[in-house]
């Protein structure tokens, strides 16, 4: 999905980005220390999130009891993520319109394919890694 720069006040700061269709508030973590990402198209990002409420994997699955996907606005990058755990090590979480991994580790595989309600106390575009080996190998 196409992510493009509408506004950023600059790195660790808010930023505003369009994904898709849907304008989304984060903080720039793409940006440079003296130079600003420039509006327009985003190459080689993602997004990730961090929690600073404490949750248990118990407690976020009962949280999203209609198998929402979606990530909804509380307050600046600050957003309630309703998703389904599509693998552990590492916990991947598909909110519909983004895919993120979650810090919250589990070995739990009985998470897998259920969904749940996480708190999202910070949303960030960061640089997607380089690539670690040739084209073709995998």
């Amino acid at each position: 999905m196409e992510v493009r720069m509408e506004h950023t006040i600059g790195l660790g700061r808010k930023a505003e980005v369009w994904l898709g269709g849907t304008l989304l508030c984060v903080c720039d973590g793409i940006s440079q220390i003296e130079l600003r990402h420039p509006p327009g198209s985003v190459d080689d990002a993602k997004f990730s999130y961090m929690t600073a409420e404490g949750f248990s994997w118990a407690q976020a699955m009962r949280g999203n009891p209609s198998h929402r996907l979606q990530v909804d606005p509380v307050s600046g990058w600050q957003y309630v993520g309703f998703g389904r755990v599509m693998s552990i090590a590492p916990v991947v979480v598909d909110f519909g319109l983004l895919t993120m991994e979650d810090a919250n580790w589990t070995t739990d595989e009985s998470l897998i394919g259920r969904y749940g309600r996480i708190p999202i106390d910070r949303l960030e575009i960061i640089p997607a890694p380089a690539q670690d080996w040739p084209d073709g190998m995998k």
